[in-house]
C-alpha cells in the first residue's frame, strides 16, 4: 500500500511538470504542452513554440519530446485552434502576444525565453519580440512567413522572370486585395490568412515598427518545392519562383542576423520543405541544442 502511494505521489509530480492540459486565462481555455520544468535552473532559457497558421501543437511532436530532454519546453493552441476555446477576436499580432504572455506568467514560466515559430508563427514571435524585447533570450525561424517582404520584393521576383508588368499588377490584388470573407466554421485558420493578408498590405508596418532585441537568431529555410504539378500556377513557372524566392528572402535574413551582432544561423536544408521541423527534425534539434548551450 505504501509502495502504490508513493507511485501516486510521483504520478501527481511527474504530471504537474509534464502534461498537456487547459489553462484559463481571461475567460478563455487554453490547450498546453509542458515537460522539462522540473529541472530547470534559474535564468535557464525555457523554449517556446509558436505554431504555424491553423496548426496546434502537434505541429511539434517530432521534435518537442527530443529537446524535453535538454531544455524546458512549452507549446500551445491559439485561440480557436486544436483543444483551446473557439473565440471570435482577430488574432493580430498585438492579441497573439499578449495572450501568449498572459498563460506564460499565469502557468509561472519565467522568461528568458527562447521563442520557436514556424511559417505565420515565426511572425507572431517576432512581434513578441518586439512587445517584450527583455524577456527573449533568442529567436528561431523555421520556414516563416517573410515580415521583411515588401509587395515590391514580391513584384520584383516576378520581374526577373519577366513577367508583363499589367500580370505581376492582377497577380498581386489576386493574392492581396481580392475580397474574402471569414469562415465562421474555421474561424482560427480563416482569421489568422486574413490578419496575414492585412499585414502583406502594409509591408507588416506593424512589425517591423517593434524594436529587435539583440539576441542570436537562427532562421531555417526548406529548400525542397513541393508543390505538384496539378496544383501549380497556369501563369508562371512556380518552381523557379520558389527558388528565386528562397534566395531573395535569405538575403535579407542574413542581413537581420547580422544587426544583432550575435552568434546566429541560417541552416539551409535541401531535403526539407515547409514543415522543416517534420521532414528533417534531426536537424532542428541539433541546432536548437547548439543554440541552448550558447545562450545559457
Amino acid at each position: 500500500m505504501r509502495n502504490i502511494f508513493i507511485l501516486y505521489l510521483l504520478s501527481i509530480c511527474f504530471s504537474s511538470f509534464s502534461q498537456e492540459k487547459l489553462v484559463k486565462v481571461n475567460d478563455n481555455n487554453y490547450n498546453v504542452f509542458i515537460k522539462g520544468f522540473e529541472n530547470r535552473k534559474e535564468n535557464t532559457p525555457a523554449i517556446i513554440f509558436e505554431s504555424g497558421m491553423g496548426s496546434d501543437l502537434r505541429n511539434w511532436e517530432k521534435i518537442i519530446g527530443e529537446i524535453s530532454t535538454f531544455a524546458p519546453v512549452f507549446a500551445y493552441d491559439r485561440a480557436a485552434l486544436g483543444k483551446s476555446d473557439k473565440t471570435f477576436k482577430m488574432p493580430t499580432t498585438k492579441l497573439v502576444a499578449e495572450n501568449l504572455h498572459s498563460i506564460l506568467k499565469s502557468l509561472k514560466i519565467s522568461p528568458p525565453y527562447i521563442l520557436v515559430g514556424h511559417s505565420l508563427g515565426g511572425v507572431y514571435i517576432r512581434s513578441f519580440a518586439g512587445f517584450y524585447p527583455n524577456e527573449v533570450s533568442a529567436l528561431v525561424f523555421i520556414d516563416p512567413a517573410d515580415f521583411t517582404e515588401t509587395k515590391n520584393d514580391w513584384n520584383d521576383i516576378f520581374r526577373k522572370m519577366g513577367i508583363p508588368e499589367k500580370k505581376i499588377d492582377e497577380m498581386l490584388y489576386n493574392r492581396l486585395y481580392k475580397p474574402t470573407k471569414i469562415d465562421s466554421l474555421n474561424f482560427g485558420p480563416s482569421s489568422e490568412a486574413q490578419v496575414l493578408g492585412e499585414l502583406r498590405r502594409t509591408d507588416f508596418a506593424e512589425t517591423s515598427a517593434l524594436p529587435l532585441p539583440n539576441v542570436p537568431i537562427y532562421f531555417f529555410v526548406g529548400g525542397k518545392f513541393e508543390v505538384p504539378m496539378e496544383r501549380r500556377s497556369k501563369d508562371y513557372d512556380q518552381e523557379k519562383f520558389f527558388h528565386i524566392k528562397n534566395n531573395s528572402n535569405m538575403e535579407r535574413w542574413r542581413k537581420l542576423i547580422h544587426s544583432t551582432n550575435k552568434n546566429g544561423a541560417l541552416i539551409y536544408l535541401t531535403n526539407a520543405g515547409h514543415y522543416i521541423q517534420n521532414d528533417d527534425p534531426k536537424s532542428v534539434i541539433s541546432n536548437i541544442k547548439v543554440l541552448t548551450e550558447n545562450v545559457k
